[in-house]
């Protein structure tokens, strides 16, 4: 897969280089179309228009629609991956788990169409976000446990307790803003003094 990095100033990833292939733009106009209307609301024929190819194109690269929106959960799952490599481990295992949350937090606030994206897709009745959710667990828990054999996380608490408070901790306060914002804006109060959110997870 091609290196990526995050936040491009309009909520797209870009390509390092910021030159993209035809495959990769595809992907990005998809990711964008998907995040603001749904996929099942998107046809490939738009997603040629968007891009400016035709839909033979798309289907000599993807396939079908559902070889589209594998390339672009993968895409997603790529994001993640790029924000947690800028991450040392130094210092304590706080301080990695501390900084890796952040790292993650921080590309997805530079990049709001990937939590818009992550949202519909795990939110969508049919369970066609659950391919993209068991990515996302798949990666969570390989990082734990490489962290945790690594010393550079706590192990007071199980596995999957921490695989859940990782995500939590990455994601999760991003995916409740949108219900909290609704919330304060249904009664009245001052976008300026809107309270944060906090998500902590008991467990051992």
């Amino acid at each position: 897969m091609s290196a990526t990095e995050p936040g491009s100033g309009d909520g797209v990833p870009r390509s390092a280089d910021g030159d993209l292939t035809a495959r990769a733009r595809i992907r990005y106009a998809a990711l964008e179309l998907y995040s603001d209307h749904g996929e099942d609301r998107v046809s490939m024929r738009r997603v040629a228009a968007r891009v400016g190819v035709t839909i033979g194109l798309i289907q000599h690269h993807f396939g079908t629609k559902e070889g589209l929106r594998r390339a672009v959960d993968e895409l997603v799952v790529e994001q993640v991956v790029a924000a947690l490599a800028t991450v040392e481990h130094t210092g304590s295992a706080a301080e990695v788990v501390a900084a890796r949350d952040a790292a993650v937090r921080e590309m997805l606030e530079r990049n709001p169409m990937l939590v818009k994206y992550i949202n519909r897709a795990l939110l969508e009745p049919d369970g066609r976000g659950a391919p993209l959710l068991e990515s996302i667990v798949e990666l969570t828990t390989r990082e734990v446990d490489s962290l945790r054999r690594g010393g550079h996380a706590s192990t007071r608490a199980s596995d999957k307790v921490q695989v859940v408070r990782t995500l939590m901790g990455q994601v999760g306060e991003l995916f409740l803003e949108p219900v909290v914002a609704a919330v304060w804006a249904q009664i009245g109060g001052d976008p300026d003094e809107r309270p944060s959110t906090r998500i902590i997870v008991e467990g051992r």
